[in-house]
Formats: C-alpha cells, sequence, structure tokens
C-alpha cells in the first residue's frame, strides 16, 4: 500500500450518517450534551424523547459522566452540523458497536492503550446498561 494511502485512511474520519444507527445516536447525543453543557440546560428532556424513555436518558448522561471522569484527554467532540465524527466520535461509536454485541475483547482491544482496567469495565458497563434501557420502548399508549 502506498503511503500516501495508508495516511489517508489512518485518518480519516467517518460521517455520522455511515455509523450504525446506535452509535450515530450515540454520537449525536454527547454533541448535544456539550451544547447543553455549556448553556447551562439540562440535556435529560431531550435525551428522554429521543430514546423514549427516562431510563435510557439517565444511564446515557452515566456513560457521558464515565467519559468525562476516565478518558485520559479532553474529548473531543465535533460541532453538531459537522458531517463528520471526531476521532474521539468514532472511537465511541466502536465502543458502542463492541458493548451492544457484548463482546468484551474488542471492547478492550479499543481502549486499553488509552484506558487501564477499571475505567474500561466502568465504561463498559455504563454502555452495557444505556444499551440495555434503549432497546426497552415506551408503549405506544404511554
Amino acid at each position: 500500500m502506498e503511503a500516501s494511502t495508508l495516511v489517508r485512511r489512518l485518518t480519516e474520519q467517518p460521517f455520522v450518517r455511515d455509523l450504525p444507527v446506535d452509535a450515530a445516536q450515540a454520537v449525536l447525543a454527547l454533541r448535544y450534551c456539550v451544547l447543553c453543557h455549556r448553556s447551562e440546560r439540562d440535556p435529560m428532556p431531550e435525551l428522554e424523547r429521543r430514546w423514549g424513555n427516562i431510563l435510557a436518558a439517565r444511564r446515557y448522561r452515566l456513560v457521558v459522566e464515565a467519559i468525562g471522569h476516565c478518558w485520559p484527554d479532553p474529548f473531543a467532540v465535533a460541532p453538531p452540523c459537522c458531517p463528520r465524527a471526531s476521532f474521539d466520535e468514532a472511537l465511541l461509536a466502536a465502543l458502542v458497536g463492541a458493548a451492544g454485541r457484548d463482546d468484551r475483547a474488542a471492547f478492550d482491544w479499543l481502549s486499553a492503550e488509552m484506558l487501564g482496567g477499571d475505567a474500561r469495565e466502568m465504561l463498559f458497563v455504563a454502555f452495557g446498561n444505556f444499551l440495555r434501557a434503549k432497546a426497552l420502548r415506551r408503549a405506544p399508549n404511554d
């Protein structure tokens, strides 16, 4: 492979629209949470509306708090209108996918270089709890 092709492939940022649904929703929700934090607004009503239940919203908020607690550097979040995911957002999307498949080995492989065992455990559990809550849908008459 030519060096320029390799560099391009390693630095490519995926389009949010090309991510799996759960991953894209997690990326966009994180962007929304950051905006709310900056403007001192509560993201919970929108997160609840987005996923149809308060439990998913609460558990996603725990995911965001866990990321803030254990990420070694400031988490790079693209502006809401940006069609491409930042490198951190792309990693977030991959972690959501691994947690959604309950693939701990893949989750650890993706994050082991930058996170210790306790941080990986906390994030894996937080993502799993969120995805299980997200799978619960509000009854149509609720």
